[in-house]
């Protein structure tokens, strides 16, 4: 129910499109949309009302012979329910439309923060409803119905062009729905009113205004929706305001750096208990088992000002195994810069029992903020070291693929971008082997595809522990150019190890019937066993898109006695 009402919402969000990519024609104006909402469920009647508000920025970005991308930001965005701020800075987030050049129509949307499903829906609403890109292809002087989609459904709408040259837009009605849930089937939305009028320059739109009346109804009758709605926005003639994020982002949006999930969704303030020995007495005495995830999370982030003082009670060894381990997990997971710190010293502390140490890794690679430059430089100081012992040397390659990890976690925000680019330019510059492999584990672990071209370079190497390595690690970023580097090398590996490494590289990737057909060859009795069954489980991955897999598998075990590779032919063809 809630969600239907959101989608509706979202819906009437009516937003803007622009006319032209031209360059010169980023533009912004004043939006304001109000949305009268009255919901009645079993005969009970409920009702509210929401404003947003704020400066819609318009710029258009990268462009191509086969499409071009055009940003929308509404900046300093505000909203009111009730007459009650609410916070929502998911509504500031840039974002940007791919139009095909040529229909006018949106390929995709591409956003500069990691956002909820139901958060990016209302900004594509903000976007989607006035998008008329696809409008230069017909000619408005005559009345042109033509079919269009939102969330709530599939519908007809009709354009004019009006003796002013101004646009009027008509939804008329709704041809299907789109059924949310099994749980709420409802029929097609009911449109009582809906008039837009813009006025347009060779730029963009420059004036809309408009009313919207709506309403959804669930088959039994039981849910009804009725919402009322309002837009305006007119530009204006002053200059861009040069603080607005949308302005100084790079032309093309997939290089946009990523907003920190703390900055769109803040959360409220922590309430810490009155002191750390409060705090660590409490978690000293509690059956830490016995909290679910979400309360211990809680209690972490409340009291995340006092973490450091457990430090001290974890080398005196103040917590049973299983309860540290526990503990341990979930301060990663509450990521606060507090909790980085603190699992950045457990970490460093060589007199710390190295299990602990190796915990400590593995908690900080749920780090989704980004870590502080003090710590990457502690860390960095620890594993450059030239004195490291066994246990610590070990300890360091563990923290190089958890840097790789974090950096994943953090795709596309410029903290990642400069680990991975501190990650490429150590691979560069050491001869130790053993950190060759650590770090292109890592890079691997990160995903970044910037760096596929330095790892390639390893598939030459002389070393085939290394060679596997970076097969391994270029399998984790499948890509057309990835995949070129290894089919490459596939073609004259000799070593068994690197085979199975190349060939399990391949099959992440989706490979033409051709590609499956090569890989197919290194599945045959002539070859190790161990690579037998990469090839198998490499053709296997390659079944949803080539349904002729099993029947090539199937011959495969009617001679077969190595009970390894049967195994995988009956998984590959049998499934589980």
């Amino acid at each position: 129910m809630n969600r239907v009402t959101s989608l509706l919402l979202c819906t009437l969000t009516l937003p803007f499109g622009s006319v032209s990519a031209s360059q010169d024609c980023a533009r912004w104006g004043d939006f304001t949309t109000l949305a009268n909402t009255k919901m009645t469920t079993l005969n009970t009647p409920s009702q509210n009302r929401l404003s947003v508000s704020g400066q819609l920025v318009f710029r258009p970005l990268k462009q191509s012979d086969k499409y071009y991308w055009l940003g929308l930001q509404l900046s300093s965005a505000k909203l009111k329910l009730d007459n009650t701020d609410i916070q929502a800075r998911y509504y500031s987030v840039p974002f940007a439309m791919k139009i095909a050049a040529q229909s006018g129509d949106i390929l995709a949307y591409h956003f500069a923060a990691k956002l909820k499903p139901e958060d990016e829906q209302k900004l594509i609403a903000i976007y989607q409803q006035f998008h008329i890109e696809h409008l230069k292809k017909y000619d408005l002087q005559s009345p042109k119905i033509i079919e269009e989609s939102d969330n709530l459904g599939r519908y007809k709408i009709q354009y004019q062009r009006l003796a002013d040259n101004s646009i009027q837009k008509h939804k008329l009605q709704y041809t299907m729905t789109t059924q949310g849930t099994q749980l709420f089937a409802f029929k097609k939305p009911e449109i009582k009113q809906d008039s837009f009028i813009f006025t347009t320059s060779t730029c963009w739109v420059e004036k809309l205004n408009g009313y919207n009346n709506t309403r959804v109804e669930s088959d039994k009758g039981d849910i009804r929706i009725d919402v009322v709605q309002s837009i305006k926005f007119a530009t204006k003639a002053l200059p861009i305001s040069a603080d607005i994020p949308l302005m100084t982002l790079p032309m093309d949006p997939l290089k946009w750096p990523l907003l920190s999930e703390s900055s769109v969704y803040p959360k409220p303030l922590p309430v810490p208990l009155g002191s750390a020995e409060i705090f660590t007495n409490l978690l000293r005495n509690k059956d830490l088992r016995a909290l679910s995830s979400a309360e211990l999370l809680q209690l972490l982030y409340d009291n995340q000002i006092y973490l450091s003082s457990l430090h001290a009670l974890i080398k005196q060894q103040a917590f049973e195994d299983k309860q540290l381990s526990r503990l341990l997990l979930m301060i990663g997971k509450s990521d606060s810069v507090y909790a980085q710190q603190l699992l950045g010293a457990l970490y460093l502390d060589t007199e710390l029992d190295k299990n602990q140490r190796f915990r400590s890794l593995m908690a900080l690679k749920y780090a989704k903020q980004p870590l502080s430059p003090t710590l990457i430089e502690q860390l960095y100081n620890h594993i450059d070291s030239d004195e490291l012992t066994n246990t610590d040397t070990k300890l360091a390659r563990t923290a190089l693929m958890v840097m790789g990890i974090i950096a994943k976690n953090q795709a596309g925000s410029e903290f990642a971008n400069q680990l991975t680019e501190s990650l490429a330019d150590r691979l560069v510059t050491t001869r130790d082997i053993h950190k060759q492999a650590s770090l292109l584990n890592a890079l691997g672990n990160s995903a970044d595809s910037t760096h596929q071209e330095g790892i390639s370079k390893f598939l030459d190497n002389g070393n085939a522990t290394l060679r596997a390595t970076a097969a391994q690690a270029l399998g984790k970023m499948p890509n057309a150019i990835s995949l070129g580097y290894i089919e490459k090398s596939l073609k004259v590996e000799t070593d068994n190890k690197a085979k199975q490494a190349l060939l399990s590289a391949m099959g992440n990737n989706p490979l033409s019937e051709s590609q499956v057909d090569e890989v197919l060859k290194f599945a045959q009795r002539k070859q190790g066993n161990e690579v037998r069954v990469a090839a198998i489980n490499a053709v296997a991955k390659q079944g949803s898109s080539h349904k002729d897999v099993v029947e090539k598998l199937k011959p495969l075990l009617k001679q077969e006695r190595d009970q390894l590779v049967l195994r995988a032919l009956m998984q590959a063809i049998h499934g589980n």
